[in-house]
């Protein structure tokens, strides 16, 4: 049987991905080859189409873009730029919160720490995701057996520790390549919120971590968008 593999594009306006279906974004691109040398032909002019490039439709300027090495993205040539500035902003717009205070993680670790993983993966790990896993793991990196290296308890376990970091940056990047890795790579996050177990089945943490996370990534969303809207009313 011939299999693709999921894809995902990014929505703009929720700072969240989507999955895409494989197949259907394959028909699409053999679609569009086919209009193009058919259009080539009758004009008289020679389009080279490349069969093995995915094509995005922008449905906001009606055209079809073409992604870089690792983008699926709908988005400018400075798409990288705004998006990881904005994921910046809103990390740092909710560890601003009271009881946050004295936190080491910071607005410019979390975006760098998503940005390398992007570069590797072409999965961005949504901002609210990460807050929420943090702030359920170590309280945003205030409390556990090394919260301040380690605030996503990446290789801790009941029985014990089998990873150290050696500060804040390199613990949060493991943490980032770990689940876009190992979980983000096959799950959409509805299916990861009702199970969140890796590709091979294993759980991320033991509890009930789905009556948990969840909830707390859904807070987040609501109160960053709410945040943020306010501060646009009052600076106008």
């Amino acid at each position: 049987m011939f299999k693709t593999k999921s894809k995902f594009i990014y929505n703009p306006e929720s700072l969240s991905y989507d999955k895409v279906d494989g197949v259907k974004w394959l028909q699409k691109s053999i679609i569009f080859g086919l209009v193009m040398i058919i259009i080539g032909t009758i004009v008289g002019v020679g389009i080279s189409y490349r069969g093995d490039v995915n094509l995005i439709f922008d449905e906001e300027s009606g055209m079809w873009v073409m992604p870089s090495k690792h983008d699926v993205i709908i988005g400018s040539s400075e798409w990288k730029d705004s998006v990881f500035t904005d994921y910046q902003v809103r990390a740092d717009l909710y560890l601003a919160r009271d009881e946050f205070t004295g936190t080491p993680i910071k607005g410019d670790i979390l975006a760098l720490a998503a940005w390398n993983a992007y570069d590797s993966t072409g999965i961005l790990l949504p901002v609210e995701l990460c807050l929420a896993q943090c702030q359920w793991e170590s309280g945003m990196g205030l409390k556990g057996r090394s919260p301040v290296n380690n605030p996503f308890n990446i290789g801790e376990y009941d029985s014990g520790t089998v990873m150290w970091f050696d500060n804040t940056f390199e613990g949060t990047q493991a943490y980032f390549y770990f689940m876009c890795n190992d979980y983000l790579s096959c799950k959409p996050l509805a299916e990861l919120f009702k199970n969140f177990t890796n590709c091979n089945g294993k759980r991320y943490a033991s509890g009930e971590y789905e009556k948990h996370v969840p909830p707390q990534y859904y807070y987040i969303k609501r109160w960053l968008n709410k945040e943020i809207k306010r501060k646009k009313k009052t600076t106008k």
